[in-house]
């Protein structure tokens, strides 16, 4: 008689190893050494919050290792980690035991983590510890990332100042209505004015309530209903007075500082970007992303709502230097942040002045140095007054102030009297009042030295590198990852977000050291 085994062709085993060694060069134990150093736990909401659910310490120090480990093989999605964190044998060996079974897990841990540029700049400090890295040298450049938010939720605010106005001489006809009303009722009048905010309109609103309490009047609604005087003014004063607090609402969010905002991410600003599918010049939401990076590491993430990189200058280095406790001794960035109020900043703090103006390398052209009618290649006398190509000389019109800039000097508008009779007037202006040049000589002084400084052999080096190591980074996140559009909302989640990547890069660059040659050096 033959004897028969009961088996199921879909139960399959596989005979798996007790244990797993890794060599040492392996980028997991490079990255295990580098975090044994690190008290991940101090970046985690403290346990003795209400809303913690009962993971111990330890357990979420081991998730957040994983996680970070996961950015930096260029895996951001939750769902993607989370079946990592089941089947993939580095992880397993990284989480020490610890199961996690839902991503739900890894979503809570990633937005528990606080104080993210102190995790960046302390993990920099262990990487810098063993590779030698001139973090002196900053190279700073920006990009815009498309917001997570849908393209057609723009609120624009000259549009609702342009609404906010109408509804306001709306309001300024109905006010002597109502006064007539509150007369009737002996309620003092309201003053007749140019602008009322929403809350100076409820409690009128109040008092016409409470005057259709009194009659005894039933609002009523529909086809064959005639409503009463009061009531046509009593609805007209509510939809006026809701649609106040809609456009208060809105100039709020977007404050002073922008134009836009979008309906799904309040803190996302519309933008020109140089992804433009529909080729229309369509504004999408979005945040400028500002970089520092030395030696190919990222030593800092600012997320902006400015759509220039003008005005992120300061407020990026500034956040370096609560980082690190240190500004940069050279921040070299591209002509989108030469600006006079940059360079005043770069000369009060002793950095150097290696940012280009905006004419930087327009100057360098044949083109420009032909040009016998810009007022840079005006010549001058013996006197120091500036000479039009024709010999006249400009004379000195009055002052003008340029710049909103505290400490800033006042600039000079001089005026060539003699354009009247000038055989090449139509080659060098078309106002009728003649040539006028406006000078800032701080600001000129400042421009002559960044030139020199640009031009001399650390410039020239320091320019190459930025356009490497800076443009280098927007390829990796952006063509290498295909990274062009944020997954989460509001600019703190944006910025953790970004901060992870920049972390996970760094630890990438650091467990490929030794075994790829980097030629790039400051």
């Amino acid at each position: 008689m033959h004897e028969h085994n009961n088996y199921n062709t879909f139960q399959i085993s596989f005979p798996l190893p007790n244990e797993k060694k890794f060599p040492e060069k392996e980028p997991v134990i490079k990255f295990y050494n580098l975090m044994s150093k690190i008290d991940l736990s101090i970046y985690l909401k403290s346990t003795n919050s209400k809303d913690f659910r009962g993971r111990k310490k330890l357990k979420r120090r081991n998730i957040l290792l994983a996680i970070l480990f996961a950015f930096s093989i260029n895996v951001r999605s939750v769902r993607e980690i989370c079946t990592l964190f089941k089947y993939d044998t580095r992880f397993i060996f990284l989480l020490n035991g610890v199961k996690v079974d839902s991503h739900n897990t890894i979503c809570n841990i990633i937005n528990e983590i606080k104080d993210i540029d102190k995790l960046l700049s302390d993990i920099n400090r262990g990487i810098f510890e063993i590779i030698p890295v001139n973090n002196e040298i900053m190279y700073i450049d920006g990009t815009k990332i498309e917001a997570y938010a849908n393209k057609y939720t723009f609120v624009w605010k000259n549009a609702v100042l342009k609404n906010k106005n109408k509804l306001l001489a709306k309001i300024k006809q109905i006010i002597p209505t109502i006064n007539i009303i509150f007369k009737e009722y002996k309620i003092s009048i309201i003053k007749v004015k140019d602008n009322y905010s929403y809350s100076e309109l409820v409690p009128i609103l109040e008092s016409l309530e409470k005057i259709l309490s009194i009659e005894g009047t039933v609002l009523v609604k529909g086809k064959g209903k005639r409503k009463s005087s009061i009531q046509k003014t009593f609805e007209l004063l509510e939809e006026y007075t809701s649609k106040m607090g809609e456009y208060e609402k809105h100039l709020i969010i977007i404050g002073d500082s922008r134009n836009s905002y979008s309906k799904t991410d309040h803190d996302a600003t519309f933008m020109r970007m140089k992804e433009d599918h529909m080729k229309n010049g369509q504004l999408k939401p979005a945040y400028n992303l500002q970089v520092g990076i030395s030696n190919g590491y990222v030593m800092g993430i600012g997320i902006y709502q400015d759509r220039t990189d003008f005005n992120t200058f300061i407020p990026f280095l500034n956040h370096i230097k609560d980082i690190y406790g240190k500004y940069p001794v050279y921040p070299v960035a591209d002509a989108g942040y030469g600006n006079y109020e940059n360079y005043k900043f770069c000369e009060k703090n002793n950095l150097g002045i290696y940012l280009k103006y905006t004419t930087y390398s327009y100057e360098k052209k044949r083109k420009h140095q032909n040009n016998i009618y810009h007022k840079d290649n005006f010549k001058k006398d013996d006197n120091g007054n500036i000479l039009c190509p024709q010999g006249n000389k400009f004379e000195y019109d009055k002052d003008k102030k340029e710049y909103k800039f505290e400490g800033a000097e006042i600039s000079k508008l001089y005026i060539c009297k003699q354009c009247n009779n000038c055989p090449v007037r139509k080659n060098c202006t078309k106002s009728e009042a003649g040539r006028t040049l406006t000078i800032n000589d701080d600001y000129e002084r400042l421009k002559k030295i960044a030139k020199d400084n640009l031009d001399s052999k650390l410039g020239i080096k320091l320019r190459v590198n930025r356009s490497i190591q800076v443009e280098g980074f927007f390829a990796i996140l952006k063509e290498d990852s295909k990274y062009k559009k944020l997954y989460r909302r509001t600019m703190k989640k944006v910025e953790l977000e970004m901060t992870l990547i920049a972390i996970g890069q760094n630890i990438k660059r650091y467990c490929e050291w030794g075994t790829i040659q980097y030629n790039v050096k400051n």
